[in-house]
């Protein structure tokens, strides 16, 4: 089954829907939502100016404030029930859009990321496609193949296989990383993410 979120939302429903811990204790403790973006957490919002990718009324803005770390994800992980996904050899496509200009530090560049959070060992570990997302200034539609072939993309945090990785999926996404380096971004301006969809079947 294809995942699809169209963030036709209204903004009090995606307020609700957004993903923050149930107690203090940052990632250690249990968290509860469908998405989250950073930095800070959860600044993002559901534009309603009727400008949508596809025709929709509206989108998701992520909005860029000297940012140390710059993306927003769709977070299967925390939702309930709890859902990860096998996404190996799959498809994921998404709109992005510079709503006012971005920029960001050199050697920072958009990618599609996956994360896979290890309760026992209370790690995350993340893998982007090295092939960069292209972001336009009208909406740029974005596909994505998820090969299963580490020669194809980056590890950025822990040791995991992507193979590990890919077969349980919780954390899906759009980042600026530099290399490694997912803080030190300084990302200024508006991202616009639409139309975000995934397990494609190839």
């Amino acid at each position: 089954m294809i995942v699809h979120h169209s963030f036709d939302l209204s903004p009090e429903e995606f307020e609700a829907r957004k993903a923050w811990p149930l107690q203090r204790g940052g990632l250690g403790c249990d968290w509860k939502g469908d998405f989250a973006s950073q930095s800070p957490l959860n600044a993002m919002y559901i534009s309603r100016e009727g400008d949508g990718a596809e025709g929709s009324s509206s989108f998701l803005a992520l909005p860029g404030r000297h940012s140390d770390q710059f993306y927003a994800e769709a977070t299967p992980y925390w939702q309930r029930p709890r859902q990860t996904f096998d996404l190996r050899n799959t498809r994921a496509t998404l709109y992005l859009k510079a709503i006012t200009p971005i920029t960001v530090n050199a050697g920072y560049r958009p990618h599609l990321f996956i994360d896979d959070y290890c309760e026992q060992a209370n790690t995350f570990c993340g893998w982007y496609l090295n092939q960069p997302l292209r972001v336009g200034a009208e909406w740029t539609l974005n596909v994505l193949d998820l090969f299963n072939d580490e020669k194809l993309w980056t590890r950025y945090s822990d040791q995991r296989s992507l193979d590990t990785v890919l077969s349980r999926v919780g954390f899906i996404g759009g980042t600026y990383i530099g290399g490694t380096h997912f803080r030190g971004v300084d990302a200024q301006g508006i991202l616009g993410i639409d139309e975000l969809r995934y397990q494609i079947p190839l």
